[in-house]
């Protein structure tokens, strides 16, 4: 009587990075293996196991786990797959697999493909097989290789290649590898970021979302059908604003139209863990995008980060100094009191230090007097800009810079050269006798030092070049920063975030603001004053 087996179908599919790459459908590898049972009677099917989405070079798959799971019941002894790869690309795993753990539980083993039956002894070579697993193998290494060369050749050429875009963002109809603004969700964005810069806590913004009734970015995705990854955030059933959420487009560089890519990358294409980058690995491309936030904008708000500051427990803003202040003596920040006297209430600032801690400002600064200096001193500033802004125009604050810059440059590799030289020519001086042996080390080291800090210089002013030559209008978006509040009547959050860097108080009614974007300040009166920049300039020959 023909024995009869009880067979399970295995179907595997991956999803390859490259859309047009080759990909076997579920559909096609069922009905090559319809197609051969129909023609084995004895073999009757008791199941299907499909792992979609799976690659073949791990086990850690489901549908595999339950196929060998009523293996091990008994109630499966064959199984059909269309080839050896649906199996596994791991040579050793496919190996274990045909020699060892199918014959251990008396299974029949078919790969259509392949022309492998294990009951037929004069077509299942088992040493063919395994080197089939190799070739399988070595394939997926090509290929993870040219896909990683092609992912990193598009992230350098401001190609976004992620999966799903980032809140704010989604991929053009007419090119998948550029971002647009999402009409849905940028105004969110720009609302958060306009938030904090108002003085919010990022505790109060997802408040305000949240009652707004406005979707997470989680629950967007749910919303729309875009897909989200397993694990984390996920796989929460609350999909609410949270703090972390806010925090993590508050810092995303990516609102900028600065495309950041490469971040992290799998530690090879067997091995499934997930290493972080240094930022100097990642790939960071600007302009690659439409910006939602604007660069001042996002500056300010990296600022307001960095500055340790809390709300009143009866406030959800922070007051408008919030860790701007500090005291010019000790360097402590400055503390707020308020006082009521006769029914009035006064509001000064003093140093948390103080005379016992050693600090020599004695006394404290009332909000008022306060708020009068530095009112003032910002419009003397956005008035100095405003001059010197209309005695130069962007084209040739932009042409001086480049001079400049070229002029930093070959000064610099005059001297890489001269290191150079000199570097070569202390053997000749340790040989002739010059120089002992101790000082031939000391002199080659101070060189290999000297020469890698200038090379270091050098590249920084070719990207400052680089960027001198891409920027537009020679780059014053700064000056929009100071120029917006020219009209201001009442200082307010917003305004001392965007234009103040910090306040260090000196005396009671002393104090020094200092303004950010100070060295492009400093570049434009340099550029502006008559013989302020004499780069390219021909000095007056003297008569001797």
């Amino acid at each position: 009587m023909e024995k009869i087996y009880r067979a399970a179908k295995y179907i595997r599919t991956s999803c390859p990075d490259d859309e047009s790459q080759y990909r076997d459908s579920i559909a096609n590898q069922r009905k090559l293996i319809d197609a051969f049972i129909q023609a084995h009677t004895e073999i009757i099917v008791i199941s299907e196991k499909i792992d979609d989405g799976y690659s073949g070079l791990f086990v850690e798959r489901p549908a595999l786990k339950e196929l060998m799971s009523e293996i091990e019941s008994g109630a499966v002894n064959c199984v059909v797959i269309k080839d050896l790869s649906r199996l596994s690309r791991d040579y050793i795993e496919a190996g274990r697999y045909i020699r060892d753990y199918f014959p251990a539980y008396d299974v029949r083993f078919i790969s259509v493909d392949d022309h492998i039956d294990s009951i037929r002894s004069d077509g299942f070579d088992k040493t063919i097989a395994l080197l089939k697993s190799i070739f399988s193998e070595q394939y997926s290494h090509d290929v993870s290789v040219k896909t990683r060369s092609s992912l990193d050749a598009k992230r350098k050429q401001g190609k976004y290649v992620g999966a799903i875009p980032i809140y704010g963002y989604q991929k053009s109809v007419d090119d998948k590898h550029q971002l647009i603004p999402d009409p849905n969700t940028a105004d969110v964005v720009r609302s958060i970021f306009c938030m904090k810069i108002q003085g919010m806590s990022a505790a109060a913004i997802a408040s305000v979302l949240n009652k707004s009734g406005i979707s997470s970015p989680l629950s967007y995705k749910r919303k729309h059908g875009i897909s989200c990854p397993a694990g984390g955030y996920a796989d929460k059933s609350a999909a609410l604003w949270s703090v972390t959420t806010i925090l993590r487009i508050l810092r995303d560089e990516n609102y900028t139209g600065t495309l950041i890519q490469g971040r992290q990358r799998s530690f090879s294409y067997k091995i499934r863990n997930i290493i972080n980058l240094d930022e100097s690995e990642w790939v960071k491309i600007e302009n690659a995008h439409q910006a939602i936030i604007s660069r001042a904008d996002y500056e300010a708000v990296q600022r307001i980060l960095a500055i340790d500051t809390r709300t009143s427990p009866r406030h959800d803003r922070v007051h408008i100094f919030s860790g701007m202040l500090i005291c010019g003596c000790c360097g402590s920040n400055m503390m707020r009191k308020c006082a009521k006297y006769e029914e009035q209430q006064y509001i000064y600032y003093y140093c948390s230090t103080g005379k016992n801690g050693g600090c020599r400002i004695s006394g404290s600064i009332s909000e008022e007097d306060l708020m009068d200096i530095v009112m003032q001193r910002v419009k003397e500033h956005i008035m100095n800009i405003e001059r010197l802004n209309a005695s130069i125009s962007e084209t040739q604050i932009k042409e001086m810079m480049r001079t400049e810059l070229v002029q930093q440059i070959n000064a610099g590799n005059v001297k890489l050269r001269d290191l150079h030289r000199y570097k070569l020519h202390l053997r000749n001086s340790k040989t002739e006798g010059f120089i002992d042996d101790v000082e031939y080390q000391e002199l080659y080291d101070f060189y290999d030092d000297e020469i890698a800090c200038c090379d270091s210089k050098i590249s920084a002013l070719y990207k400052e070049l680089r960027r001198a030559d891409g920027s537009i209008d020679g780059d014053s978006g700064w000056k929009q920063s100071f120029l917006q509040f020219a009209y201001m009547e009442k200082l307010d959050r917003e305004a001392v975030v965007k234009m103040i860097q910090s306040i260090c108080i000196t005396a009671a009614k002393e104090l020094i603001v200092n303004f950010v974007y100070q060295s492009e300040y400093e570049q434009l009166v340099r550029y502006s004053t008559p013989g302020g920049c004499t780069v390219g300039e021909k000095k007056p020959q003297t008569k001797q």
